[in-house]
């Protein structure tokens, strides 16, 4: 049976106020949740904030546009392109915890095919991996500094953790789109084919419309973006950190 999205009607649910309880009870059932028909004047940031505080992202923003650049195009690997991008979890390589939610917002639909965001459950897929290598992905630390693009904005850090880790008893599944890591060996080599087959079986993909708003688990859930030709699509995206 193919897994549907987890919905929830936000004009029923609450209207101008978020309803957390239900949210909060979809993000732990499935690890998502679509929100429709939110209703204009919806203030996003007051609203989803409820979940965790913001957390700015890597040049200090709370909540940034997610749209294709006309200087960049499709050669590069960046979400201010067109292209697909690969399966990953946000932040795996920045110091500290990952924000805990991730939410999405569109201000301007893409017209045409492609362009939805797809999802999978990145704790079904380490519960099928083989003890001893999820054993040893618990006990691997690995090296991170920032990309080329990051270092040239004055972005600077080093840190180490682990791809799968416990934290206030939860479980953070760090998931890379690539292989830039400091320490890439065949460890991380065999987990990133592994999850690249389960999220091709298992994705979800919601094409978030301009009254939707899609929220994940961001220590949960893989995410990734279908190609698209339509260069007006336009989001917004915020992340929120854990309470705890």
């Amino acid at each position: 049976m193919p897994r549907l999205v987890s919905t929830l009607d936000q004009r029923a649910f609450g209207g101008l106020e978020l309803d957390v309880d239900r949210v909060r009870a979809a993000l732990a059932a499935t690890g998502h949740v679509y929100l429709r028909r939110v209703p204009d004047g919806f203030d996003h940031v007051a609203q989803l904030t409820r979940l965790g505080p913001a957390v700015p992202q890597f040049d200090g923003v709370v909540v940034r546009d997610v749209r294709p650049d006309p200087a960049v195009d499709n050669s590069v690997y960046l979400p201010s392109n067109t292209r697909e991008l690969r399966a990953h979890t946000e932040w795996f390589e920045f110091p500290g915890p990952p924000p805990r939610y991730q939410a999405l917002w569109c201000v301007t639909q893409a017209e045409g095919p492609g362009g939805e965001t797809t999802l999978a459950d990145s704790y079904d897929f380490v519960a099928g991996l083989p003890p001893e290598q999820l054993a040893r992905l618990r006990a691997r630390s690995y090296t991170w500094t920032p990309t080329a693009a990051l270092a040239r904005s004055g972005v600077s850090y080093r840190c180490r953790h682990p791809l799968v880790e416990d934290r206030h008893g939860a479980l953070v599944v760090r998931f890379p789109c690539d292989d830039r890591c400091r320490d890439y060996d065949a460890l991380m080599a065999g987990y990133l084919a592994a999850g690249r087959r389960y999220f091709a079986e298992h994705r979800l993909a919601v094409r978030i419309e301009e009254s939707g708003v899609l929220v994940w688990d961001n220590w949960r859930m893989m995410h990734a973006r279908n190609a698209f030709t339509d260069r007006r699509r336009h989001l917004r995206r915020l992340l929120m950190a854990d309470r705890r």
